[in-house]
C-alpha cells in the first residue's frame, strides 16, 4: 500500500486483524457477556432483531442461524419497527444491532422499550445509549473504520454468529470454524485487492447491478447494494434469488450485471442454477462461493470453505474491492460521502454536516 491508498483500501485489508481481535474479544473479556445475552435468547419465546443500513444487513445471517436451531426469530428495520410494529413485540426479547449505538431511531426505541422488553444491544460504542441502556450489551470490538462500514460490518457478522452458536449451544463447534478460516483471511483479501483490476472488463459505467443471495447470503446481497450505492453512488439491487425468478428476471438483457452468492449449504445448486439462467438469456455474472469446475475462472470468485452461516464474511470482500473499483472507475472520490452525516440523527432532514460516515 502507498501514501496515495484509500483508506477504504485500508479498511479492507485490515479486516483479518478485526475480525481477530473480535474472536479474542468474545472468547476472553466479552466471554461472560456473551453467555449471559446467549442465555436471555435462550429462554425467549420470540426474537425481534433489529438495525438500519450495514448493520441491519449483519442481522439477517444472524436470523437465519437462530431459526436453523429452532430459534424464534425475525428482523424488522429499525424504522419500521419503531413506527408500525411495536404493538406486535411486548412479549419478545429485542436485539438491537448498531455500530454506532446512537441512531435516531436506535434512540427512540430504546425509549419506546426500556423497561418494557429485554434488550439486547450489539455496538461498536459501549458508550453510546444502545449500550448504556441495553439489559446486556455486547461490545462488537472490532476496528473502526473511516467511513464506510467494512470492518465494523464483518466484525458486527462474526460478533452475531458468535452469539448465536453460544444460544444454540454449539460454542465449541464455532471454535472449530472460526479456528480452521481465520487463518485463511489475510491471503483471501490480499488476493482480491491485488485484483481489483480484473472487475473492469465487468462494470460498466452507467450499468445497474443485481446482487442476488439466498437465506444468510441475502444479507451479503443487501449489503453489496448497499456498498455499490455509498462508495460508488451507482444504482444497485439487492434481492433473493427466489424474487428475483419471480418477474424481475425480465430485466437481464446484454448490458445487465448480477453477482449472485453461491456459497455451500441447501441452496447452492438453485443459486448456480439462477447464474446460468442469466447467462443464458445474455447477461453478465459473477458467482461468489466454492468454485464449480465447468465455470470459467474469469466468471466465478473462488472462497475459502466454511459453513454457510459463516460465508457472509468472505464473500463481502470482492464485493467491497469491486465497489471501491467501480468508485474509481466512476471517477467518485473514493471513501467520501456526499450528504450522509456520521451520526443520523434527524428523521425529517439530513443533516447538513457531510461528506462523514453513516452510523448504520
Amino acid at each position: 500500500m502507498t501514501s496515495t491508498t484509500p483508506r477504504l483500501a485500508l479498511d479492507i485489508r485490515g479486516q483479518s486483524a478485526s475480525l481477530v481481535r473480535v474472536m479474542d474479544q468474545h472468547c476472553g473479556v466479552g466471554r461472560a457477556r456473551l453467555l449471559e445475552g446467549a442465555g436471555v435468547l435462550r429462554s425467549s419465546d420470540r426474537v425481534v432483531i433489529v438495525g438500519i443500513g450495514a448493520s441491519l444487513n449483519a442481522t439477517i445471517a444472524f436470523e437465519s442461524l437462530l431459526c436453523s436451531h429452532g430459534i424464534r426469530a425475525c428482523v424488522i428495520e429499525a424504522g419500521e419497527l419503531l413506527h408500525y410494529r411495536l404493538a406486535a413485540c411486548r412479549d419478545a426479547t429485542i436485539v438491537v444491532v448498531s455500530r454506532s449505538g446512537e441512531s435516531i431511531e436506535v434512540a427512540r426505541l430504546i425509549e419506546a422499550l426500556r423497561g418494557r422488553v429485554p434488550i439486547v444491544g450489539v455496538t461498536n460504542e459501549l458508550g453510546s445509549t444502545l449500550g448504556r441502556e441495553a439489559d446486556v450489551a455486547l461490545d462488537v470490538g472490532s476496528l473502526p473504520d473511516e467511513m464506510v462500514a467494512i470492518q465494523s460490518y464483518t466484525g458486527t457478522l462474526l460478533a452475531l454468529y458468535l452469539l448465536g452458536m453460544a444460544t444454540a449451544d454449539r460454542w465449541s463447534e464455532a471454535r472449530r470454524e472460526l479456528d480452521a478460516l481465520l487463518p485463511d483471511l489475510p491471503g483471501w483479501i490480499t488476493s482480491n485487492l491485488q485484483a481489483r483490476l480484473d472487475w473492469d472488463a465487468f462494470l460498466e459505467p452507467d450499468s445497474c447491478l443485481y446482487a442476488l443471495g439466498r437465506g444468510p447470503s441475502y444479507g451479503s446481497a443487501a449489503q453489496g447494494a448497499l456498498l455499490f450505492s455509498e462508495v460508488a453512488k451507482a444504482p444497485a439491487v439487492g434481492m433473493a434469488v427466489a424474487s428475483f425468478r419471480h418477474g424481475p428476471i425480465e430485466v437481464v438483457d446484454r448490458r445487465f450485471k448480477a453477482l449472485v452468492f453461491a456459497p455451500s449449504g441447501r441452496t447452492r445448486e438453485l443459486n448456480v442454477g439462477l447464474a446460468n439462467d442469466i447467462r443464458r438469456f445474455g447477461g453478465s455474472v459473477r458467482v461468489i462461493g466454492p468454485k464449480v469446475e465447468e465455470w470459467a475462472s474469469s466468471a466465478w470468485i473462488d472462497t475459502p470453505p466454511c459453513s454457510e452461516m459463516l460465508a457472509p464474511i468472505v464473500e463481502i470482500v470482492p464485493v467491497q474491492v469491486a465497489a471501491m473499483r467501480f468508485a474509481e472507475l466512476r471517477g467518485i472520490e473514493v471513501g467520501r460521502f456526499r450528504f450522509a452525516p456520521q451520526v443520523t440523527t434527524d428523521e425529517i432532514a439530513i443533516a447538513r454536516e457531510q461528506g462523514r460516515a453513516t452510523d448504520a
